[in-house]
């Protein structure tokens, strides 16, 4: 078996695991409802459509159809439709997933790139084989890579929940390892430089997707499939029970949600503000929070999908 035929044949694997993954996510989604877990079905629908463009222009290649103007085609629109999804939709699935605030800025910021990507690409269908608008979709969506492991490794010491910690670690380091090599890929057709990395063209990817989704069923059985920690603003009974969460701590924890004050708390629930603090002191020691922006996180990152009207 040549190296050309093993890069193909990582690809399928590689698809064959992300389809699995996929169908896995989904079915938790329809089990738990939890609103992470619809953005990272998202999420994993555009890695499996990037790559899927990968494996096509691959056998193509194989099968001595790289210059077929069709298959190109087929190729670049998976791609660029993969590109576009993954642009759109990984900053709110890293948000969702480390339960942090989705701020006006951080919106503005998203929807900025994705009006240069759908330009980007507009731009490209216009004039096709231009250069300079390739480069610029693949830059947004490395760039897009890049912010995932910037908000990762900010978040990561700030994350209370010691399976998401460990999980958001391995994919750092993974993604670490891989984005350079990847990025070389991609880079090799427009820079002359890189010409000495042709025998190993197209391997990075297929070995990355591998990876990642071999860790996403992983993660998706450890993680993402157990019960929602709130609803509405409000702890559930899973939350309660699994943290042995008492009664009066379970008010307090709501009203910490509300976001309100530890003395407002004392006054609601008519008990002194050393209490309210006892309170909150041994509900941070049982879910293994420092803060209440950890308890926050661990919360909103665990909550059920808001109905929609």
């Amino acid at each position: 078996m040549t190296v050309r035929h093993l890069v193909l044949a990582l690809h399928f694997l590689a698809l064959a695991t992300g389809a699995a993954a996929i169908g896995q996510a989904a079915m938790i989604w329809l089990r738990h409802r939890k609103a992470v877990i619809r953005h990272y079905v998202i999420f994993l629908a555009s890695t499996g459509t990037i790559l899927l463009a990968l494996a096509v222009d691959r056998y193509a290649r194989l099968a001595g159809l790289g210059e077929d103007p069709a298959t190109a085609a087929i190729a670049w629109i998976l791609q660029a439709a993969g590109g576009l999804l993954y642009i759109g939709a990984s900053p709110f699935f890293y948000h969702s997933l480390m339960g942090l605030p989705l701020r006006r800025w951080h919106l503005a910021l998203y929807l900025a790139a994705d009006a240069l990507a759908i330009g980007a690409t507009i731009a490209y269908v216009a004039a096709p084989g231009t250069l300079v608008f390739g480069v610029a979709l693949n830059s947004l969506l490395f760039a897009m890579i890049a912010l995932g492991l910037v908000l990762i490794a900010v978040s990561l010491g700030r994350t209370a929940d010691p399976v998401l910690r460990r999980a958001l670690l391995v994919f750092l380091l993974l993604t670490v390892a891989f984005f350079p090599l990847m990025w070389a890929d991609a880079a090799t057709g427009w820079l002359p430089a890189l010409a000495g990395l042709a025998p190993l063209d197209g391997l990075a990817f297929p070995l990355y997707f591998l990876a990642l989704n071999g860790l996403s069923i992983a993660f998706g059985l450890r993680y993402l499939n157990r019960p929602a920690y709130a609803e509405g603003g409000k702890p559930t009974t899973f939350f309660l029970e699994r943290f042995g969460i008492t009664e009066r701590e379970a008010a307090v924890v709501g009203l910490l949600l509300e976001g309100i004050t530890g003395k407002d708390i004392a006054d609601r629930l008519f008990i002194s503000a050393k209490t309210v603090e006892n309170h909150v002191t041994n509900i941070y020691r049982k879910v293994g929070a420092k803060n209440r922006v950890q308890l926050f996180r661990l919360i909103r990152a665990n909550a059920l999908e808001e109905p929609r009207d």
